[in-house]
């Protein structure tokens, strides 16, 4: 198999790339933390490292880069070493912290870029068994395990010796499909605005009537013609001043061509003060569950009144 050691050009870059609060300075912080690679075809390659800084195996995952789900996965081993935690090399590095347990590298990746008092580990399969879990003896451990595997965690953990920890019960609480504390963190995360969204707010700083215009149309923007291909008259202008937008302008900015898409694709869901933006779609509050695009089909409408414009 060929791959890159550290790589940004994977799917799961490109999918954190998405939200706002994934800039570069975070994802260059990551990539310190858990070297991550990528294989030819741009799947991410999660490398397990020991606590003597080399690679034991790596988990490869076919996921996709707008949603952010697995489709399947694979593993390479490095011939010779045993296994080891994801992020087990960082585990000396911190010796009084307390270790935030997990069952997936993506979800530890994630997480490990909000500001939390954890030093994020991954098991990197279903079923730990206390050995692997060794090298946490001795160490305040928190579980967040994924949703219904509450009892399992309980059962693995208790054959550990001299291990301190708690088991989180907040996924099995958690509303919607979110199935990992990465995924119900990500759904609460504002999109990094598209391309056509970026056109508008350019377009609404030279003239803020022209997203009133837009919206109250219906139309759609699908991009900005350049300067250079509009015919220019011969008179000389005068060069117009930029000037730098001030920061609470531009979060509204990126509100407003946000709201669309945060409540759904049509009239019903897009007025519905239920519905929200989750991880896998448009998550309606009348029927407690995902609905495909927002149909505005859960007669929510005809009961409480519209939000105002």
């Amino acid at each position: 198999m060929k791959a890159e050691i550290t790589s940004f050009n994977s799917s799961f870059f490109e999918y954190l790339c998405g939200f706002v609060w994934f800039d570069q300075e975070r994802l260059e912080a990551l990539m310190k933390r858990y070297p991550i690679g990528a294989t030819e075809q741009g799947e991410p390659i999660f490398w397990h490292i020991n606590s003597e800084h080399k690679i034991t195996n790596g988990r490869i995952i076919t996921m996709d880069s707008e949603t952010g789900k697995v489709y399947d996965d694979s593993w390479y081993y490095q011939d010779g070493r045993p296994t080891c935690l994801f992020g087990e090399h960082l585990l000396d590095s911190f010796p009084t912290q307390t270790v935030a347990l997990v069952m997936d590298e993506m979800t530890a990746a994630v997480m490990s870029c909000f500001p939390t008092p954890y030093v994020w580990i991954a098991t990197g399969k279903g079923k730990a068994t206390p050995t692997d879990l060794l090298p946490l003896a001795g160490k305040p451990v928190v579980v967040f395990p994924d949703k219904g595997d509450y009892s399992k965690w309980q059962e693995t953990l208790q054959a550990v010796p001299n291990l301190q920890f708690y088991v989180s019960d907040v996924m099995e609480k958690a509303q919607g499909d979110c199935h990992t504390i990465a995924q119900m963190v990500l759904s609460q995360q504002p999109l990094r605005p598209t391309e056509a969204e970026a056109a508008l707010m350019r377009m609404e700083e030279v003239n803020p009537n022209v997203a009133l215009l837009v919206k109250a149309l219906g139309l759609e923007v699908v991009g900005i013609l350049p300067t250079s291909d509009i015919s220019q008259d011969e008179t000389p202008k005068t060069e117009p001043v930029s000037k730098e937008p001030k920061e609470d302008a531009v979060m509204q900015s990126i509100l407003l061509a946000q709201e669309e898409r945060w409540h759904g694709r049509t009239p019903e869901c897009h007025k519905c003060p239920l519905s929200h933006k989750g991880i896998n779609g448009t998550y309606c509050g009348k029927l407690h569950r995902y609905v495909e695009h927002g149909k505005g089909d859960c007669g929510l409408e005809a009961e409480v009144p519209p939000a105002p414009e």
